[in-house]
């Protein structure tokens, strides 16, 4: 499992969850995180961050509807195999959210 370096700012305005949804995305995207491999559970990196379960719970929510994570039950988090076509699609959808 690797390990994900996020930094939070409580200076930001930003809430913890969008911070961790937007550095896990971006670290996604540029294949810091690889296909397939492993992340840290929902407790552990709750623990690492110093959030709420709740604050990762969410972020990990958001993560799974871009398409960027997968939750399989009894076995973790895991980062999608088919991160180009969720990376395009919310691409896409950032880009028609801008123009209105």
């Amino acid at each position: 499992m690797p390990t994900i370096e996020l930094l939070l700012s409580n200076a930001s305005g930003v809430p913890f969850y969008r911070q961790i949804v937007d550095q896990m995305a971006d670290l996604v995207r540029a294949g810091a995180l690889e296909p397939g491999s492993r992340l840290a559970s929902v407790r552990e990196l709750a623990l690492q961050l110093q959030v709420s379960l709740i604050t990762v719970r969410r972020a990990y929510a958001d993560l799974e509807a871009a398409g960027l994570i997968v939750r399989r039950q009894g076995q973790g988090t895991f980062v999608a195999t088919d991160v180009g076509r969720a990376a395009a699609k919310q691409a896409r959808a950032d880009a028609e959210s801008s123009l209105t």
